[in-house]
């Protein structure tokens, strides 16, 4: 599933991603089935009904690359699907920072709207009975930083059904994903406000380390847990200022190459 961290706090923005990619597979459930009709008493048998098929996790890799600089100005962050029509996410940004003229792209803003339209479209071609889905599926998402002027934003791009931005601004931490390890920290605040971390005074360090710690925690939690993890591998970490561009902190060695 993974889990996307951001901060924005007084001196930047920081972005964090895990590398685990789990890959889920499908179960057919057929059985037979005898009901009561409640009018005439009689037992009616349904022979080998077949229940719709049950996604399930099989497997998981260790490398997938989830966070991308974007023009050097925008930080990108992906959770959900690994591929889209065949291709990875990774080539998917790859290609859409090629087709797109750099000069015309000063804003965040500008980014996510040109992710969620050119996302739109690639989900309905894989997906051909997406008009069937709930109206909350979203299986592919992004988190982008970056900033609009003086103020720094984190935007979540929801693709599905009906895609969505979401914009963040402010001091803050936003997170994507897998939520819910993060969310039982953060609820210990809630009950008690002197342990809510203190985001207006955090320095560029403390939001690396505290992205790294809400995605290694996260992990560590599921490494115990009785469940396929869904967050885990190396967490790349990734910083945007006023005054400084996309920097990679922490990054997997490969990549490293590419780049």
């Amino acid at each position: 599933m993974t889990l996307l961290v951001s901060l924005r706090i007084p001196d930047g923005l920081v972005i964090a991603a895990d590398s685990l990619s789990t890959v889920t597979g499908t179960i057919g459930i057929a059985a037979d089935i005898s009901t009561t009709c409640p009018e005439c008493k009689k037992i009616i048998k349904l022979p080998e009904l077949k229940m719709p098929p049950l996604p399930f996790p099989t497997t998981t890799f260790s490398y997938a690359q989830k966070l991308f600089p974007f023009y050097n100005n925008f930080g990108v962050g992906s959770r959900g699907l690994a591929f889209l029509n065949k291709q990875s996410i990774y080539y998917h940004v790859q290609y859409l920072e090629s087709k797109e003229t750099v000069d015309k792209i000063d804003k965040v803003t500008t980014i996510a709207h040109i992710f969620r339209d050119y996302f739109d479209l690639q989900i309905k071609k894989q997906i051909k009975d997406l008009k069937d889905a709930p109206d909350n599926f979203y299986p592919l998402g992004f988190q982008i930083i970056g900033y609009d002027g003086e103020v720094g934003k984190t935007i979540i791009v929801d693709i599905g059904k009906l895609s969505r931005v979401q914009e963040f601004t402010g001091i803050g931490c936003t997170i994507s994903g897998d939520k819910e390890v993060v969310k039982s920290l953060w609820s210990l605040g809630d009950k008690n406000p002197q342990q809510k971390a203190k985001y207006e005074s955090f320095s560029l360090q403390d939001a690396i380390d505290y992205a790294e710690f809400l995605i290694q925690t996260t992990a560590s939690y599921q490494r115990f847990a009785n469940k396929i993890p869904t967050v885990g591998g190396d967490i790349d970490i990734a910083l945007i200022t006023p005054f400084k561009k996309f920097t990679w902190i922490k990054q997997k060695k490969l990549m490293k190459i590419l780049e």
